[in-house]
């Protein structure tokens, strides 16, 4: 039993770029912009060699959007899972990172140094994130023993993930960076998980003929 787990984060979106605390928000500001309808094209493109037998997103708009693309080109629908949203980061949602310095500087403060348990006002702990992107990601492990499967997903719900996977403390998530559209290659074997390769963002960068085949050289 082998199965190629491909974590991706989402394109980028107008929230990203002005710099907004996204987590389960939805609305205007919160779909791909024009930069990231692109990275989520050339994902699609750098994953034609795949041999994809399913493809998952979380139910935020930004997420499917992203993982659309490569339905499409292998013939899949999109199957959707709740537990794989971002952060509920509750009250804190919309809020720029200037004003959450000038308004939540102690929680800033904590959240830089010890975040696995920080409290988002109203909203949820990295280790409650945890628990519940991880429960999504075994459910899909326990339909696909085998093959290859997208999952399009968000930046501390990939965090999360990775952490779980590697063994990394989530008070030391940072140490793997996920950018926007980036892909994890995660391979899932009878003795478990072994993250293969991490925030790889190549197939936005190079010919379609060269990303397939490197990518399958991991």
């Amino acid at each position: 039993m082998t199965l190629r787990l491909l974590l991706a984060r989402h394109g980028q979106t107008p929230w990203n770029v002005q710099r907004r605390m996204q987590g389960f928000s939805d609305g205007d500001g919160n779909e791909l912009d024009e930069t990231g309808l692109e990275q989520a094209r050339l994902l699609a493109v750098g994953m034609r060699t795949e041999r994809l037998v399913a493809v998952y997103a979380s139910t935020l708009r930004r997420a499917i959007q992203t993982a659309e693309p490569v339905a499409r080109e292998h013939g899949l629908s999109v199957q959707t899972d709740p537990d794989l949203r971002e952060l509920n980061q509750g009250e804190l949602e919309g809020v720029t990172a200037e004003m959450l310095m000038e308004r939540y500087s102690e929680l800033l403060s904590v959240w830089r140094s010890q975040p696995a348990g920080v409290r988002m006002p109203g909203g949820e702990t990295l280790e409650e994130l945890q628990h519940r992107a991880w429960r999504a990601i075994l459910r899909i492990v326990e339909r696909h023993p085998e093959g290859s499967v997208l999952v399009a997903s968000h930046n501390l719900t990939n965090h999360t993930i990775l952490c779980k996977i590697t063994g990394c403390h989530l008070n030391e998530f940072r140490e793997i960076k996920q950018d926007s559209a980036c892909l994890n290659v995660i391979e899932w074997r009878e003795n478990g998980p072994e993250l293969a390769l991490a925030n790889d963002t190549r197939h936005l960068q190079i010919s379609e003929g060269e990303m397939g085949a490197r990518r399958h050289q991991v």
